[in-house]
């Protein structure tokens, strides 16, 4: 297999294992997909909301409305520019998360349960360090700086392999 069909092989089974989703009802994914959203990013506009989900903004908007009636996110007034909002997470909006993410972690250790404990570890590794490469290859390049010699060139290291991703924190 040469290295384009490793990594077709890679994203096929990176949407198998998303497509597992599929057995929590599409509200909750909704709500905990926002939720996480918010909980990585911060307060976000509703427009910078519907960006990180790749989500139309009238459908964020309608999930957002429900997610305040049942008190699990809030607006707030952008202070930077009063004719939008600053969204956030409740408290009970973080226990929900909490609790979704405690019961994925438990189905995900079950099916699990017979791997070698260094393979698991080394799948975590391995997923992270290429979240981290892939976001890394997504952000804009730096403009060139303006200097009068040039700036000596290093070679990086291989990237850390940093261990399993922590649990959102909590604010």
């Amino acid at each position: 297999m040469n290295d384009e069909q490793v990594l077709a092989s890679v994203l096929d089974s990176l949407a198998a294992v998303m497509e597992l989703r599929r057995h929590q009802p599409v509200q909750l994914r909704a709500r905990t997909a926002m939720l996480a959203a918010l909980t990585r990013h911060g307060e976000l506009r509703v427009v910078e909301l519907a960006e990180h989900l790749q989500v139309d903004l009238s459908a964020v908007s309608r999930q957002l409305a429900h997610l305040e009636q049942d008190g699990l996110a809030s607006r707030r007034p952008n202070p930077a520019d009063g004719r939008s909002c600053l969204v956030s997470p409740t408290e009970a909006g973080l226990d929900l998360l909490a609790r979704t993410r405690v019961e994925s972690t438990h189905r995900l250790a079950r099916s699990t349960e017979a791997w070698d404990r260094a393979d698991l570890r080394n799948l975590a590794g391995l997923l992270n360090r290429l979240h981290q490469d892939l976001a890394h290859g997504f952000l804009p390049a730096a403009a060139p700086a303006k200097t009068a010699a040039p700036a000596a060139t290093t070679t990086p290291g291989p990237p850390a392999v940093p261990g399993p991703p922590a649990a959102p924190a909590r604010p």
